[in-house]
């Protein structure tokens, strides 16, 4: 019986600069300038399809909907049940990377990914449909890490940290890229086309790691047969959080009962699953780890950030979609929040070191609340040309942040040791894809309840005695003078349009007070992570004076975060 770390097979007699740097991740030979520049278009090639397939159904997911004959419930568990495997697999893919290598790592998962994505093609029902989704969110997993191992080969050492930051950032590109080509893609051939666009990229990844296969790295025995427990214990409970979240204000969070009990059942999965890990010499989770107050308050600013990043998801795009623009309006938006999106992950991966990392992290944060509170002034003359400006500078500050948040975390896994590569990947993903669905969750439901206010009090204060009001009643019922001769029509036709556009104004209102708030939110963390930078300066400057410094990969993993 292999005992656990031990090694599988031989090892090439690696340089120093080319060993692994731990098992799974594949070696870093010396590439000619052709083929680093390669590798660095396969990491984008793969980052970009990893999250194109899923934004290209959360953009026209009504499309879908109404093809397949499907309510708004099944529409998204869509979306919900993706991010439930792809979140899950987590627990076993660095395992999976450890012990088969790095590169049956990459075939597998994109061939899995790849028959996924053509099988969308022939869907013709809901069953089928959810099933694809959740493969494909399995798959789809995998793409993150395989585009940072390929952009790590297209970089220079010097420039790791960089690579690093590029490598896990071109997956954010994935968002804006959707809105921008969803409208041709369907003209073009339906929501078919959607799913042909999917599976031609994946495709092409596969294809391309086919030809490029990574280096090959070491191979430990790491599998347990109680990783099985530990997986359905914990995966479960995260796939049930995710449905919760997902689907709560669909189906609104007090009328469905199985939300409450799906908590319940979530919350005794993930007890058990960790009392489980705590008890294991060579855990999934390291519990105690985990439990650390420097952990906690690094996983919780990333959750944060990722809540308050929904403004443009839910906040903007909500705006839009209730002020009627149609997403061919909205095209030169989203290319702009496309190019600042690139633009902030080059300005990161080029300047972030050791110095310049607090002001990323700070920064970012600044440029959220800045661009929240821009947005907070919206009226019913608002359009996507007003928005250009604050949705760049939020688009920017999003993959600025990525940097820094990703450093902070492999600082701390540093200094805890490399044993704990699985906790970090995990919790890392947990932390933004949590994060990312409580913030659409909750400040929806904040726009939902706000909106219903808002309606009740212009309600209120709209009366027929009011000069003004008959007003605006006989100039909408002029509107409809050419086409209806009965009075009591027109003017019932009149009040119609005037209680649409108090709701509109209603729901803009809403969104406004949705602004407000994530402002807010960004202000105060920027204030609580701008207190634990100076506190870490102070503690840095007081051992300074009295003793050698501490290494400085390990200095942002004690306090900061």
């Amino acid at each position: 019986m292999p005992q656990h770390g031990q090694q599988i097979g031989q090892t090439p007699d690696w340089l120093p600069h080319e060993r692994p740097f731990l098992p799974g991740s594949p070696s870093t030979p010396h590439f000619p300038t052709r083929f680093r520049i390669i590798h660095g278009l396969i990491s984008l090639l793969i980052g970009v399809t990893g999250s194109l397939g899923q934004a290209l159904v959360q953009v026209n997911l009504p499309a879908i909907q109404g093809s397949l004959g499907l309510t708004p419930t099944q529409g998204a568990w869509l979306t919900t049940v993706y991010i439930m495997t792809n979140i899950s697999m987590n627990l076993l893919l660095v395992k999976y990377r450890q012990q088969f290598g790095i590169r049956r790592f990459a075939l597998v998962f994109l061939s899995l990914y790849t028959v996924a994505a053509f099988a969308h093609l022939a869907l013709d029902n809901f069953a089928m449909a959810l099933i694809l989704r959740a493969i494909s969110g399995v798959g789809a997993a995998a793409l993150t890490a395989l585009a940072m191992f390929y952009m790590l080969q297209a970089f220079p050492a010097s420039f790791r940290i960089g690579a690093l930051v590029l490598g896990v950032g071109v997956s954010q590109l994935g968002s804006p890229l959707a809105r921008v080509i969803s409208t041709s893609l369907l003209d073009a051939a339906y929501w078919h086309g959607l799913y042909a666009l999917e599976a031609s990229l994946a495709a092409l990844c596969l294809a391309a790691v086919w030809l490029f296969r990574l280096p090959i790295g070491v191979r430990i025995h790491v599998f347990e047969g109680v990783d099985a427990l530990s997986f359905a214990l914990l995966g479960g409970g995260m796939g049930l959080i995710v449905a919760v979240l997902g689907l709560g204000r669909i189906v609104w969070w007090f009328e469905a009962p199985w939300i409450g009990w799906c908590l319940i059942a979530a919350v005794l999965l993930l007890v058990a699953g960790g009392a489980l890990e705590h008890r294991r010499a060579h855990p999934l989770i390291d519990t105690r780890w985990v439990a650390t107050g420097v952990f906690l308050r690094f996983c919780l600013n990333v959750a944060l950030v990722r809540v308050i990043l929904s403004e443009q998801t839910v906040g903007a795009a909500g705006l839009m979609q209730a002020l009627g623009f149609a997403a061919e309006q909205q095209r030169l938006l989203y290319a702009i929040v496309l190019a600042a999106t690139a633009a902030g992950l080059v300005v990161s991966a080029a300047t972030l070191t050791q110095k310049t990392l607090p002001a990323q992290f700070l920064g970012s944060i600044l440029l959220i609340a800045i661009a929240a509170f821009l947005d907070a002034r919206s009226t019913p003359q608002t359009g996507p040309a007003e928005l250009y400006f604050s949705q760049a500078l939020l688009a920017f500050a999003a993959t600025m942040f990525l940097g820094p948040s990703f450093m902070f975390g492999i600082g701390q896994l540093l200094t805890r040791g490399l044993g704990s590569i699985i906790t970090f990947s995990v919790m890392f993903g947990v932390a933004q894809n949590l994060g990312g669905l409580f913030g659409a969750a909750m400040l929806g439901t904040l726009q939902t309840v706000r909106t219903q206010q808002h309606a009740v009090g212009l309600a209120e204060r709209l009366t027929g005695a009011d000069p003004a009001v008959a007003a605006t009643l006989q100039a909408y019922g002029g509107v409809y003078a050419s086409t209806q001769t009965d009075p009591a029509l027109r003017a019932a036709d009149a009040s119609v349009l005037l209680t649409q556009q108090v709701q509109q104004q209603a729901s803009i209102l809403a969104f406004n007070d949705v602004f407000l708030v994530i402002g807010v939110a960004a202000l105060l963390q920027f204030l609580y992570a701008g207190f634990l930078f100076a506190r870490l300066a102070l503690r840095m400057k007081a051992q300074a004076g009295a003793a050698p410094a501490a290494p400085a990969s390990t200095i942002p993993a004690r306090e900061t975060a």
